[in-house]
């Protein structure tokens, strides 16, 4: 989990910063494989290394805690 509460964010704050790393992450280009009218174009990831991918499940999983965590606070203080 990246960790933004250290900076001074709130919860809402570090769900946006989060959603921000995941634009950039997740951009993809698109990649000619082949030549003539068998060509495949595939989309792969711009930034694409065993720590990137380490990267891409830290940030889904942070979205996930975030969203939780701002579910859960309006019912709680009820």
């Amino acid at each position: 989990m990246i960790d933004f509460e250290g900076k001074g964010f709130n919860d809402s704050e570090c769900l946006e910063q989060v959603k921000i790393l995941k634009k950039v992450m997740f951009k993809t280009h698109e990649v000619k494989t082949g030549r003539g009218k068998k060509a495949i174009v595939t989309h792969e990831f711009i930034y694409n290394t065993e720590e990137d991918e380490e990267t891409r499940a830290k940030i889904i999983n942070t979205i996930k805690h975030y969203e939780a965590k701002l579910e859960t606070i309006p019912n709680t203080n009820n």
